[in-house]
């Protein structure tokens, strides 16, 4: 719930971040913005992503006669990759857009639990193991209408949103037994764990909604950045219940533009 509750905390405040630029625009635009009169355009951004998904994981194994039980607690943060893209004009102000962005996130995983001890019935004995180098990747492929605002000839504001389609890479625990018991020696007082992982793919519909702004260097070679809000949920397969957890986020970067 904590996490669900940040995600949308996140969304609203990047929504609410592009209205209010919307509107600090609008007066100006109302008063400046002049026909656009290219056929399209296309850019290529390096770009951020910022995102911070949980969820668990739980199993159980048959371990000398009795019940060994394990959790992982899986966590991720934002990570860095590209945004390219492009659009046509359709009429008037109005362009038909697609960005298409690729991120790889830093994911890591927390296993916890109990086994049982090889000679005494009912005296489990915990383990604790910290899995690195997991990773959550993710693709999207995000449609937009664009309201294009040529403000001078030098400068052009852009604003639009649209449906999204994610694609999504999420490391998680093996399946189907991906613990295994460490060897043991006397006293058998402590035990380690051998954990397997492997990646879980699922896809995703949801939406977007952003603003860029462009400044031109010569008539078709410009520069600027972005700011725009995705978002939308996957059901992933893992160990315990299929977990909800949600796609996209924030995406804030900078790159090239090219008028055509």
């Amino acid at each position: 719930m904590q996490q669900i509750g940040t995600t949308v905390r996140a969304a609203v405040a990047a929504a609410c971040g592009v209205f209010a630029l919307t509107m600090a625009i609008a007066p100006v635009a109302e008063a400046q913005v002049r026909p656009w009169e290219d056929y399209g355009y296309v850019f290529v951004n390096y770009a951020y992503e910022s995102g911070d998904r949980a969820f668990s994981e739980s199993l159980t194994a048959p371990v000398y006669g009795e019940t060994a039980t394990y959790g992982a607690s899986h966590v991720s943060g934002g990570g860095s990759g590209l945004d390219i893209g492009g659009g046509v004009r359709v009429w008037s102000n109005l362009a038909a857009g697609v960005a298409v962005t690729s991120f790889t996130n830093p994911s890591a995983a927390s296993v916890t639990g109990t086994v049982p001890h090889p000679l005494f019935f009912n005296r489990p004995r915990p383990v604790a193991v910290d899995l690195t180098g997991l990773e959550y990747q993710e693709r999207g492929v995000h449609l937009q209408a664009v309201w294009v605002m040529p403000l001078s000839e030098k400068l052009i504001v852009s604003v639009g949103g649209g449906p999204s389609f994610f694609s999504v890479e999420q490391g998680v625990l093996a399946h189907p037994s991906p613990i295994t018991i460490g060897r043991e020696t006397a006293p058998f007082s402590a035990v380690s764990i051998n954990v397997s992982t492997s990646t879980a793919s699922e896809s995703a519909v949801g939406g977007n909604a952003g603003v860029d702004v462009t400044y031109m260097f010569t008539e078709r070679l410009g520069g600027g950045a972005f700011l725009r809000w995705t978002g939308g949920s996957v059901d992933l397969p893992t160990h315990g219940a299929v977990q909800s957890i949600d796609v996209g986020g924030v995406q804030s970067g900078a790159g090239l533009r090219v008028s055509f």
